[in-house]
């Protein structure tokens, strides 16, 4: 594969809802320039792009996939991503990276929950985009249906750039709207005719908007063609260039991927009026250390700068790092700087992304997109600079977690093992983390929806030979006190012959303001209990304290007073008076009312009018109290609190109430009272627990 200058290379991300054609589409284009290797069917398991084992057996894509497509005197980098919102991480990886967001809906059941969200995504990272209507070939499909409808969603910049030729199963091929020519297709081969005369009416009304659509983005083009005076082929296309990079044009495509109709002329469109990398001429960063914002130039000769995306972990090849050069160029054998981590890396061999393949490249120049195998430490999110000017580019702004499952290996023997996978995994995936949580001494995987976890666990077992259990994750309930006790105490006296042992405590506990923690008071006097095991005392407690009294769950908000206690010259230690403040301070918890608290979270659910009533409802069945709602860009914003044991698996049922459209972030906010009913139902559990590991 040759090296293309910036001027020359597009990198178009494919996005869209989850099985309307991305991947199809992705293998067409690739078929349109390796017209010798067989087209990859998706049901067949056979694609370029979706070779990952639970892809295949799935008939989804679940990672993006990346390869490179050349085309006239054109490259084109392509990434295929997932459209389930459980893999959203690595559309907006992709978008990162790209020129242009390539949007696809299919035909049939027009723009659905995914191409609204993508949509969106585009527009957080003000990217250039189009829409590929697909699938148009299919019954009950119908491409202006679909094309009115992303109109009255998106906005009227929409232009067709290309029409179908027939419709349904009578599809001849397209109509190239910017050369008005017409190309039947069939079994990939594409030929150029002059439009039906049937048709002829339909594509000059459609040309005239395109034609508007191009005047529209300068002032003189706009007053000549208002003056009736026609517009040159140059100025059209120039008029097109300016208004899609300018996000004043979304153009829109007809096509079917699985028939490879409307391909070529997507192709050639892509060349011809799509921005290509060197459109961008600076990026933001910030200097290393510091706050302070730099504008980069994009310069091919300048001093290399490259952003990591995507990071991939093969068996046999190890860690693959995708990265976009934005100035400069990484050539192969040369060290350079990781910014983010602030350590030297050497760039051995370099490649070009082909899908599951793989082709060598001397160097990756500014505006492309190439992998560097086996680094040793760098990751997806790294800037990659020169260490005497450190800068590091904008993150990927990646989605919060809206789940979490406990995890357990099955053999004790896989606990290393299970860290290393899972610490690989997050690797691979910056939207899946996970973590041991002491207070309630489980692992915890936390990702975008059950099917991603569960995929998840699928990868640990194949690729790391891991067996889990999954489990509730518990909540971390606290334990407190509502009353003084003046006396608790205990007496550890024990006889083993020789020295024995004796500790001799006595406790004042007084609840303390809600949110305060822990506070330890020496009260003694007259060295009843002989200062040297003051500290013991304190550290029984605070064991205590974390072990618990009522349920097993941390104690929080007490005071605990040592005012009294008595010891023995020679079978005292600070074991046993460590021993005493354990059980005196259970003891007076018990004796003080104690009560259980709960972790309450604050929820802010976004999700179409429509469904808001029906949203706000389960939250109040969840114990739930709305505290607002408000309208932000054509949705509804409910707030709420929320106990956080009432929020397992919410975001599944939040999908099925809202079709998939809603979404939610949530936060802690405080600790509460358990209502009565559920107090005892956790206690009743901590106790059956406790009596099934004896």
């Amino acid at each position: 594969m040759k090296t293309y200058t910036a001027e020359k290379i597009h990198n178009l991300v494919l996005a869209g809802h989850g099985g309307c054609g991305k991947t199809t589409l992705a293998e067409a284009l690739i078929h349109l320039v390796r017209p010798a290797e067989r087209l990859g069917r998706v049901d067949d398991g056979n694609t370029m792009f979706d070779f990952d084992p639970d892809e295949v057996t799935r008939k989804i894509s679940i990672s993006s996939a990346l390869a490179a497509c050349e085309y006239g005197d054109h490259k084109i980098n392509i990434i295929d991503t997932p459209g389930y919102a459980d893999f959203a991480g690595e559309v907006k990886a992709g978008l990162r990276v790209a020129d242009c967001a390539v949007i696809v809906a299919q035909a049939v059941s027009g723009i659905e929950v995914g191409t609204d969200k993508t949509w969106k995504y585009a527009d957080e990272m003000n990217l250039p985009r189009a829409l590929f209507i697909t699938r148009i070939k299919k019954e009950h499909s119908d491409f202006y249906r679909t094309l009115e409808q992303a109109q009255d969603m998106f906005g009227n910049h929409l232009t067709a750039m290309t029409l179908p030729w027939g419709e349904q199963a009578g599809l001849k091929g397209v109509i190239d709207l910017t050369r008005m020519k017409a190309y039947a297709e069939e079994n990939g081969k594409s030929t150029e005719s002059e439009i039906p005369a049937e048709l002829a009416g339909q594509a000059q009304k459609f040309r005239e908007r395109l034609v508007e659509s191009a005047a529209e983005t300068d002032d003189a083009l706009m007053e000549k063609y208002l003056s009736g005076e026609a517009l040159t082929e140059a100025e059209i296309a120039n008029g097109l260039k300016t208004g899609i990079a300018g996000q004043k044009i979304v153009p829109v495509f007809a096509g079917d991927g699985y028939f490879e109709i409307g391909i070529k002329a997507f192709a050639s469109i892509v060349n011809a009026s799509f921005p290509p990398a060197a459109n961008i001429q600076t990026v933001s960063a910030v200097k290393a250390g510091t706050d302070e914002q730099v504008e980069i130039k994009c310069d091919p000769a300048g001093q290399p700068l490259a952003f990591m995306f995507k990071t991939s972990i093969e068996s046999h090849a190890g860690n693959l790092n995708f990265f976009r050069v934005y100035s400069g160029s990484i050539d192969t054998g040369t060290e350079h700087y990781n910014c983010s981590r602030s350590k030297a890396e050497k760039f051995g061999q370099l490649f070009y992304p082909l899908g599951k393949e793989r082709a060598d490249a001397a160097k990756i120049v500014t505006g492309d997109i190439g992998i560097a195998v086996k680094l040793k430490d760098s990751g997806t999110g790294d800037t990659i600079g020169q260490k005497a000017h450190p800068v590091i580019l904008p993150a990927i702004i990646q989605p919060k977690a809206s789940i979490s499952i406990a995890v357990e290996p099955k053999s004790k023997d896989d606990e290393g093992k299970l860290t290393t996978g899972l610490s690989k995994i997050r690797d691979e995936d910056p939207t899946f983390t996970y973590g041991f949580v002491p207070e309630i001494r489980q692992t915890l995987i936390n990702g975008l929806g059950e099917l991603h976890l569960d995929l998840m666990v699928g990868r640990l077992k194949r690729k790391y030979n891991v067996e889990v259990n999954l489990l509730k994750p518990r909540i971390p309930y606290r334990e407190t006190i509502t009353k003084k006790v003046e006396r608790s105490e205990y007496k550890h006296k024990k006889q083993t012959g020789g020295h024995g042992q004796y500790g001799h405590v006595v406790l004042r506990l007084e609840p303390l303001p809600r949110g305060t923690g822990f506070e330890f008071e020496d009260a003694i006097v007259g060295g009843v209990v002989p200062n040297n095991f003051i500290p013991s005392v304190e550290k029984g407690v605070r064991a205590a304290m974390n072990e618990g009294a009522v349920a097993g769950y941390h104690i929080v908000d007490v005071k605990a007073t040592l005012h009294f206690g008595s010891y023995h010259p020679v079978d005292s230690a600070g074991t046993s008076f460590e021993i005493a403040a354990v059980h005196a301070l259970k003891q007076g918890v018990l004796d003080a009312s104690p009560v259980l608290l709960e972790p309450v979270m604050k929820i802010e659910v976004t999700a179409p009018e429509e469904f808001a009533g029906q949203v706000m409802g389960d939250l109040n069945s969840r114990r739930g109290r709305i505290q607002g709602m408000e309208s932000a860009k054509g949705m509804q914003v409910v707030k709420a609190t929320v106990p956080q044991g009432e929020m397992y698996k919410y975001s599944t049922a939040l999908r099925s109430m809202t079709q998939g459209r809603g979404s939610f972030e949530m936060e802690f906010s405080h600790y509460e009272d358990v209502p009565y009913e559920t107090t005892q139902k956790i206690i009743a559990e901590a106790q059956k627990e406790k009596e099934e590991k004896k």
